[in-house]
């Protein structure tokens, strides 16, 4: 009894120290490669069961000669206590021979050093000699542990391994059973075959309570411990990260790749993000508009959008909150709706259009020659510095000027009307210098398709000849005393700052 209460505390002291082995490689060693998953497994032992110490005890001396033929856990050392009393107790040592036995293993590897690993294993070795138990019988060992296994890495595929594991065990020996507890100590190495399958080669000893064999009036009790020399194969529900890493297949490794997850067969750049051919923010395979030019909003799919639905891309919308429904020219706008031609600029106090102007203007004039169903109004605007009179044919013939340039870039006459509105029609402050730069302005306004375009008769003595269309300039009226109003002396008394428009862009241009 003694020496059973000692080997117990033998195998619990070499878990304990297993444990702490464990956690002082898991300090020294790097981290593992991150992999994690399910995996099944399989093994075959050689199995040395150690030569093992025990213990007979009869209960009833006086009536076991009887039954020593009916008692094959018990062999010749019965004979022995035969002449003894009630309560005898002899010692016996037992050896065994050399066999196999089989494992199968389902385990779970974290995304670290460690596997958490279930084992089943089933083993039989004959008893060669014993005192106790009968030689020609066999001792039948099943055991079911947790092992917990902590993985070293060596090389792209060799993995060495420590760990222990703990479970119960069932001792079966001439008929007779127990079921004790069972701890084992294990190391190993680990072979990559594939990223899936692995080669396992290792040591493992185990050491069990002491088993308590009874029959009739006797009592048997022995120790067990063992060692095993094990091969087996291990299959992993994950792929092992060795080597060169690719996860997505796209030829660029997982440590370089900023894209991971790309579908495969994508074209990839140098970082594994798939191409971009015009840099929308969508990639090429999922782009349906692979052309989009630079800068232009875009949906899901890589297409520009178009808010109103007009067939008018955003970029490309004058009119951006057209009705569902209306016909629009290729700027976006449909009828009775405005834009400002913003950079449409003229000489000091003159209807003479500034190179910027022109400019603008010949993207006008191929705006309208995509949009022949529509006919337009450019209407002229000032502020309200000088006379209203002056400022009414300042406007006029800014707009004549306009009609002159667009009839000399290719569009019919008879779809243009000009039309000048002076300093009527504001749409900022007057009082402030950055306003009236923006009232002095050329609108685009669209008119219905059955709309006759024709020139407002009131400034027919202003009108552009057609024979200068190219080269038209109005002379202004200059400023004399009778046209001066003493409130116009008050804020910008120069006729330069007072007629000057207000310079723009060409980027600012939005028709």
């Amino acid at each position: 009894m003694i020496q059973g209460m000692f080997m117990s505390k033998q195998w619990k002291t070499a878990l304990a120290a297993g444990v702490i082995f464990a956690s002082a490689a898991s300090v020294a060693m790097a981290e593992a490669e991150k992999e994690k998953g399910y995996y099944i497994g399989g093994n075959a032992f050689y199995n040395n069961v150690f030569d093992a110490d025990g213990t007979v005890t009869t209960e009833n001396a006086g009536g076991l000669g009887a039954l020593v033929g009916d008692l094959p856990l018990v062999g010749g050392l019965l004979s022995g206590l035969l002449g003894g009393g009630a309560g005898d107790t002899a010692n016996f040592e037992t050896s065994y021979d050399d066999d196999f036995s089989y494992g199968v293993t389902f385990g779970y590897k974290f995304e670290s050093p460690y596997r958490l690993e279930f084992e089943y294993r089933q083993g039989e070795n004959d008893i060669e000699n014993s005192g106790g138990l009968s030689a020609g019988s066999s001792l039948e060992v099943s055991s079911m542990m947790g092992n917990l296994w902590y993985d070293f890495s060596a090389g792209e595929r060799l993995r060495p391994y420590i760990g222990f594991g703990l479970g119960q065990a069932n001792l079966d020996a001439g008929g007779a059973d127990d079921d004790v507890m069972i701890g084992q100590l294990g190391a190993g190495v680990t072979y990559y075959l594939t990223p899936r399958l692995a080669l396992d080669a290792g040591y493992r000893y185990s050491m069990s309570e002491d088993a308590s064999f009874s029959t009739a009036d006797t009592e048997i009790e022995t120790e067990y411990s063992a060692q095993s020399l094990l091969v087996g194969l291990r299959y992993n529900f994950f792929d092992a990260q060795y080597g060169v890493q690719d996860a997505d297949g796209d030829g660029v490794s997982d440590e370089m790749d900023e894209c991971p997850g790309t579908p495969r067969g994508v074209q990839v750049d140098s970082v594994g993000c798939p191409l971009d051919g015009d840099n929308d923010g969508v990639a090429d395979y999922l782009d349906q508009c692979p052309n989009t030019p630079a800068g232009a909003e875009v949906n899901a799919v890589g297409c520009p959008i178009d808010s109103d639905n007009d067939g008018v891309v955003d970029a490309d919308d004058a009119c951006p909150n057209t009705m569902a429904g209306e016909a629009v020219m290729s700027n976006g706008c449909a009828k009775d709706q405005a834009v400002i031609l913003r950079g449409v600029n003229f000489e000091l106090n003159s209807a003479k259009l500034t190179m910027n102007a022109e400019t603008i203007l010949n993207d006008v004039a191929s705006t309208l020659a995509s949009s022949p169903g529509f006919n337009v109004e450019l209407q002229g605007h000032t502020d309200s510095s000088g006379s209203d009179s002056y400022n009414m044919n300042l406007s006029q013939n800014r707009a004549k000027s306009v009609k002159s340039y667009l009839v000399g870039s290719g569009v019919e006459s008879n779809r243009l009307t000009a039309t000048g509105y002076g300093e009527e029609q504001p749409i900022a402050s007057n009082d402030t210098k950055a306003g009236r730069a923006e009232n002095r302005r050329v609108e685009l306004k669209v008119l219905g398709s059955d709309d006759v375009a024709a020139e407002p008769m009131m400034y027919e003595e202003l009108m552009v000849e057609d024979a200068m269309a190219e080269e038209a300039v109005v002379e202004e009226p200059m400023y004399d005393d009778s046209m001066l109003e003493d409130d116009m002396l008050m804020e910008e008394p120069a006729a330069e700052e007072e007629y000057e428009p207000y310079e723009m862009s060409e980027d600012e241009f939005d028709y």
